[in-house]
């Protein structure tokens, strides 16, 4: 979940998300959700949320439908996802989106069905999120400078969490990581039955900035000054941090 002074934006809704959701906020703050892609790992929860925005429209506290940006493909299950109290925004990547005060562009990524990965800009602080990937360049330019890189990390050695189709190890995270030069990596979408600390240090072979491996709840703040007293932030709050088995 990203916060700025303006709004918050949900990236993906996958499993475990509504259970830590409603000790951070509520349905009706949510300026919109974003939906890398349509594979229930990172969708599962979804059902719930909309259910959550029915209540909240139906006790006056939501005044608009929830705004849902995701891939028009796989149509079958876009087509799931369009209900009474939500509004469905197939991605254009062609297209800045703009929520909570922040622009939003998105860049087509290697996975097995499209899948984007998503750059938030507010107030001169960038966070970039690979989405489900493999190696691709596409995503280097997207997380040029950026100042926080949530990149997928899947594959790892002695694992058995994945065929490896689509997705990428901590070594070629780092490696994007580096040449993109961002300031800071975040390992997300991690094995869980990987070697979270031998991942990190594949991650810093190949990047010499910090590493994090992430836990539940983990903030992350950026901020931007305004003059000699004043300045704005942009927060990251990772809801969950590994992939399902």
């Amino acid at each position: 979940m990203v916060t700025t002074d303006e709004g918050q934006i949900l990236l993906d809704c996958g499993s475990g998300v509504m259970n830590k959701l409603p000790s951070e906020t509520r349905v009706e703050a949510l300026s919109g959700v974003i939906l890398s892609h349509l594979h229930y790992d990172h969708m599962a929860d979804l059902g719930v949320l909309q259910y959550a925005a029915a209540g909240a429209i139906r006790n006056g506290r939501m005044k608009e439908k929830l705004k849902l940006y995701a891939p028009d493909a796989p149509v079958d299950i876009l087509h799931s996802l369009f209900s009474e109290h939500t509004k469905v925004i197939p991605i254009d990547p062609s297209t800045k989106v703009r929520l909570a005060g922040a622009d939003i562009e998105f860049v087509h990524v290697e996975h097995t069905i499209t899948c984007y990965a998503i750059k938030i800009s507010y107030k001169g602080k960038v966070l970039v999120y690979s989405g489900d990937t493999s190696y691709c360049d596409a995503l280097i330019e997207l997380a040029r400078d950026a100042d926080i890189f949530l990149c997928e990390a899947t594959i790892c050695e002695g694992s058995v969490h994945t065929t490896g189709q689509g997705h990428m190890n901590a070594l070629q995270a780092g490696m994007i990581a580096g040449q993109a030069n961002v300031k800071q990596l975040v390992l997300v979408h991690l094995p869980g039955d990987g070697n979270l600390e031998f991942m990190r240090h594949e991650a810093s072979r190949t990047f010499h900035g910090p590493v994090d491996i992430p836990e539940p709840l983990r903030m992350y703040t950026m901020i931007h000054r305004i003059g000699r007293n004043g300045y704005s932030c942009i927060d990251c709050l990772l809801l969950i941090w590994m992939g399902p088995c």
